[in-house]
């Protein structure tokens, strides 16, 4: 079963195309930033319904957008899942890592569901906002409480072991973040089998060049960005900027634009990661067909080796993070990817958290209310920010906590990762 094809967003018959305001209506319309979004649907028919009751802009038509959007999250989800289970044959070990990522999603399920419904219903999330031409090619956009000029710039690439992988992953980063003052971006990516790495970095870096060219329209600094990827995502944020210092013509933007690169947990060293993966579900085979059958290609560490000293002066400021306790890739994976990145000549600073999981400083710590990741991070754009950005507070306030301690200890006992 092949990609569904892509539709564009619904909107009014009697509507033109968006341009963009005059400075007059400017002055006149209400900020356009704190609208809905219109959703992506599948049916013909129904994104002429959804049109029409856009239009009519009620509580309970917009109720009925939301839900309408739900209905076509879960489609998608449905779909990838079939497809991922022909996929693995569904073999005993995934079966088994399967049934652990259920249970554990279970034990945190308060906090999932809170932090779904601020995803889904909170008038600062801007939802499915088209990037480019594939059909997984949206975005959302986390907007601050009290939005200001040259606001910095997060764009935050969702983990997932390059197979379910989702834009939705990263809310609770951007509902924190936001809360600081940094816009948030979520953009979303095919994952395997819709698409194999090479496409994973396209959509990357076309996501990034959309955050280039249009962040300002929404508050943001251009000049003032930093790219994010957890796990899988610092994989593939990592190939981006070594494939755009090596093939110029890949990328519109510059890697030296970007103010820093954070990549956290991330398998750098695929290599040496093969059989760890095999180990938790993810078989040789399905793997090496996700790296289009090139391990070494796709392997940042080993890209590193051969990068001449000018290139790498091309990148951005690095910052690595990693938890010592990570049994999915091994924080040694961080120690090696930073060594020779220093090599290179690159400027890298790291980070390991002891006793830290894969997914502890991304899930169950901020979960608790405790996030000392979300607090370095914070302290990373604060410093590393243009003079007249809007000053970040110097004092972190943990997150509020969205789960009893004890759920979270349940889930940590069978966490899958």
């Amino acid at each position: 079963m092949g990609p569904l094809p892509r539709q564009s967003p619904p909107r009014a018959a009697a509507q033109s195309p968006r341009r963009p305001l005059s400075p007059k209506l400017r002055e006149t319309s209400p900020p356009p930033l704190l609208r809905r979004p219109s959703i992506e649907t599948r049916s013909p028919k129904r994104r002429k319904s959804l049109a029409s009751t856009a239009s009519e802009s009620t509580p309970r038509n917009q109720c009925a957008l939301d839900l309408a959007e739900v209905s076509a999250e879960v489609w998608l989800i449905t779909t990838l899942t079939a497809k991922l289970l022909w996929a693995f044959r569904v073999s005993f070990k995934w079966v088994a890592m399967f049934l652990k990522l259920l249970t554990f999603t279970f034990f945190l399920a308060p906090a999932f569901l809170r932090i779904f419904f601020f995803w889904l219903y909170d008038v600062r999330v801007h939802k499915n906002i088209r990037y480019g031409t594939q059909g997984r090619n949206l975005l959302d956009i986390y907007m601050v409480p009290e939005p200001k000029a040259k606001m910095p710039v997060v764009v935050f690439l969702s983990g997932g072991a390059w197979i379910i992988g989702y834009k939705a992953w990263g809310a609770l980063m951007g509902r924190v973040l936001s809360s600081y003052g940094i816009l948030v971006v979520t953009p979303d990516y095919r994952n395997f089998p819709q698409g194999i790495l090479p496409d994973m970095m396209d959509d990357a870096n076309v996501a990034i060049a959309y955050v280039f060219e249009n962040i300002h329209l929404f508050g943001g600094d251009p000049d003032n960005i930093t790219l994010i990827g957890q796990s899988a995502g610092a994989h593939i944020g990592a190939l981006v900027l070594l494939e755009s210092i090596e093939r110029p013509e890949f990328a519109t933007w510059k890697p030296s634009r970007l103010r820093n690169f954070i990549g956290i947990s991330g398998p750098y060293n695929i290599q040496e990661s093969i059989e760890l993966f095999h180990e938790h579900g993810l078989d040789r085979r399905v793997l090496g067909r996700i790296m289009n059958n090139d391990i070494l290609h796709h392997s940042p560490t080993d890209r590193v080796r051969q990068l001449p000293k000018q290139l790498a002066a091309a990148l951005p400021t690095i910052h690595l993070f990693h938890g010592t306790a990570d049994t999915t890739v091994n924080w040694k994976s961080t120690q090696l990817f930073a060594r020779v990145l220093n090599k290179a000549g690159a400027t890298v600073h790291v980070k390991y958290y002891a006793d830290k999981t894969h997914t502890d400083p991304i899930i169950e710590d901020p979960i608790q209310g405790d996030d000392p990741l979300l607090n370095d991070v914070i302290g990373i754009i604060r410093t590393s920010s243009p003079p007249y950005s809007p000053k970040l507070s110097t004092t972190f306030r943990p997150p509020e906590k969205l789960c009893p301690n004890f759920l979270v200890h349940c889930a940590r006992r069978v966490n899958p990762f």
